[in-house]
């Protein structure tokens, strides 16, 4: 296989020298070209610059971002952007080489993640179960589970401080910053149209507000504030309503928990009297599927990234799948 850097660096050549393609059809509805990392990014921007934008997906739905690769066709693609909206905080690691092999050719950017105080340590709870939370001592079952909790998240830790946890789209209060600063890059590459992409900002911003109204108000009557997820992509969604991660089967993609964290995450379910564990459609089940079968628990899917049915590529309607699955495990 080509070293991917060589695939790089042939990039940056062929915009050097003018031979990559252009495509006719979009220069004639002289709409913008953006490209964006994942399914809801994409929706941010469909939604914002409407008819005035031609938006592609480059990783693609059930694709996990954590682990995607670029060809090389789908960096040619991406070179001729005119707009690059990726979520950064170490989401699509290599998009800094592929920027550096542009040169003065890159597209105007925006990276959500910046200026946003990302998740760098496992919140107080995730070091273990707490005494007095939920009215168990620590005694017996209790005590492994705490000891097994905290064995299960210290790798999450140490890979969380490595940049910080990514998935801040899953918080609808801060996706309101990302769609504002994608209307200013829009109306920046395209100023005739600006009054258009502030009247849509505004319009969805109204939206995610009220989407953010009914996330709230729903969580805050879950009878069951703890859960266990595949890994970490939730904990924005858990911090800004008020839920508590006790424990996730992977800290990173692909690094299973010990058999000593696995016995601690069975014993957190116990102890917190947990119904269901989320499993996400980007991984395999079968880890959530043997805890489930060992303790008699359901195993329920949350989206994190969404282009599946029954949402589709919409970003409200993802939300709302999600918030309803919770539902049926917390209420």
């Amino acid at each position: 296989m080509r070293p991917r850097g060589v695939w790089f660096g042939c990039i940056g050549l062929l915009l050097t020298l003018g031979f990559l393609p252009v495509n006719p059809v979009l220069c004639q509805v002289a709409k913008v070209r953006v490209v964006a990392s994942i399914v809801p990014l994409a929706d941010f921007c469909r939604q914002i610059g409407g008819d005035r934008v031609d938006v592609e997906v480059f990783i693609p739905p059930g694709a996990s971002p954590h682990s995607f690769e670029p060809s090389p066709g789908v960096l040619a693609n991406l070179a001729q952007a005119k707009v690059l909206v990726y979520n950064g905080a170490g989401l699509e690691p290599w998009v800094d080489r592929f920027l550096a092999a542009l040169g003065d050719h890159k597209p105007a950017l925006v990276e959500a993640a910046q200026g946003i105080e990302l998740i760098q340590e496992v919140p107080k709870q995730l070091a273990g179960l707490e005494v007095g939370e939920t009215g168990h001592h620590q005694s017996g079952d209790y005590g492994k589970a705490k000891q097994g909790v905290r064995e299960s998240n210290s790798q999450r830790t140490s890979h969380a401080a490595e940049v910080g946890n990514p998935h801040i789209w899953l918080d609808p209060i801060l996706v309101q910053d990302t769609c504002r600063r994608i209307a200013a890059i829009l109306a920046q590459v395209d100023p005739p149209h600006r009054t258009f992409y502030e009247a849509n900002l505004n319009h969805y911003v109204a939206e995610l507000a009220a989407l953010h109204e009914r996330i709230a108000t729903r969580t805050a009557a879950f009878r069951i504030k703890e859960y266990i997820g595949f890994h970490p992509s939730f904990s924005y969604f858990a911090r800004r309503y008020q839920l508590r991660e006790v424990g996730v089967l992977e800290a990173a993609p692909g690094r299973e928990p010990t058999p000593r964290a696995l016995a601690g995450i069975v014993q957190a379910i116990k102890c917190y009297g947990i119904r269901v564990i989320f499993s996400e459609p980007q991984f395999s089940p079968r880890l959530a599927q043997a805890i489930a079968r060992d303790t008699g628990v359901k195993v329920l899917m949350l989206d994190p990234i969404g282009g599946r049915l029954p949402y589709g590529e919409n970003y409200l309607k993802l939300m709302q799948y999600n918030l309803e699955t919770m539902a049926q495990a917390m209420e």
